[in-house]
């Protein structure tokens, strides 16, 4: 038996899997990636977006699919940090009732590591009944890369 290692797991399972791989309990320890096909958007063509979809917003955190989405496929920095303040320089005149902010992109990928994951790890992924974050942040991404013209 083999285990797979994704990007985004914590570094408890990464030692755990390497533990069973030195016990002989595993044959092998894989890493898993996977890519998205990178687009050109200019930044008046993801503000044009992004407003489009902030304006679908439930909660603040949903913040976390505009970053999943804009870091995978339209190469942006995945240092939330320095996301959020691009996303706000890009969005300095405009009035949002949920503002782009370091904790409504982390507070989700803390919860939820699927979260953390590339969008094409998204789209496999078999929610769990009744888990709302992680649906309520697929609906916001697939509504960001349909006005983005980016087919996933």
């Amino acid at each position: 038996m083999k285990i797979l290692l994704e990007k985004g797991d914590t570094e408890q399972k990464i030692q755990l899997a390497e533990a069973l791989l030195a016990n002989g309990l595993v044959s092998a320890i894989e890493t898993v990636t996977y890519s998205c096909q990178k687009v050109q958007k200019s930044d008046d063509e993801v503000a044009t977006a992004v407003i489009e979809v902030v304006g679908g917003f439930g909660v603040c955190t949903q913040w976390t699919a505009v970053y999943r989405v804009l870091v995978d496929f339209c190469g942006w920095d995945s240092d939330i940090a320095k996301f959020s303040k691009r996303m706000n320089r890009l969005l300095k005149n405009v009035r949002m009732s949920h503002e782009c902010t370091y904790q409504s992109i982390q507070k989700p990928l803390a919860q939820n590591s699927i979260l953390r994951k590339n969008f094409q790890e998204w789209k496999q992924y078999r929610v769990p009944v009744g888990d709302r974050v992680f649906t309520r942040q697929m609906i916001i991404a697939k509504k960001l890369l349909k006005r983005l013209s980016i087919s996933a």
